[in-house]
């Protein structure tokens, strides 16, 4: 598990299907929305489309991933920063060639990590995330996990999610020793 700032928002383990199909799945990245249709608000707000089963991905004008290239869609190493020094698409785009087996590229049924840069808004600041997408070309693909820094321009490690706090801890022990008296007595 990576280290992580303080402001990391964080999906969980969500393991959302993308369909082998046209529309495949619509994720807004600010919200966590889904949707399998095109959303009315994809010119205004942060959505990322993998379809297909996610051999191709779409994104919206306020949501532009790490590129190689002209439009690549690069699979980031586990531990790799997305900040101000990563290479972005420049609106509105899509990939067609982010699977693969050479270096960078995703591997079918394999989990890979796409890094991006969205704005919640027109001229908000820039907010950094990772998404984990596992693609595949024969059923349905899935979003697995995500996560993007919630102060503006504050660069994210790849795969970082947020630390527990002492008190979620405490609870966490608490628990297990109240689940061990419990035991005793039975």
């Amino acid at each position: 598990m990576c280290v992580a700032h303080a402001a990391v928002v964080c999906s969980g383990m969500r393991n959302v299907p993308v369909p082998l199909d046209f529309e495949g799945t619509y994720l807004r990245m600010d919200t966590g929305a889904t949707a399998g249709a095109f959303p009315a608000d994809w010119a205004t707000a942060p959505w990322i489309n993998p379809f297909f089963g996610g051999v191709d991905l779409g994104n919206s004008p306020l949501l532009r991933p790490v590129i190689t290239g002209t439009s690549q869609v690069v699979n980031l190493p586990l531990g790799d920063y997305v900040g101000s020094m990563s290479y972005f698409a420049g609106g509105e785009s899509g990939s067609t060639t982010h699977v693969g087996d050479a270096v960078g590229q995703f591997v079918l049924g394999m989990p890979g990590y796409m890094g991006f840069v969205f704005n919640t808004a027109a001229g908000a600041p820039d907010q950094y995330g990772w998404l984990e997408l596992e693609i595949s070309n024969t059923g349905s693909g899935k979003i697995i996990a995500w996560a993007y820094e919630d102060s503006g321009g504050t660069a994210i490690q790849v795969g970082a999610v947020p630390e527990p706090t002492s008190a979620g801890l405490f609870g966490v022990a608490f628990a297990l020793f109240g689940i061990r008296c419990w035991r005793r007595r039975r």
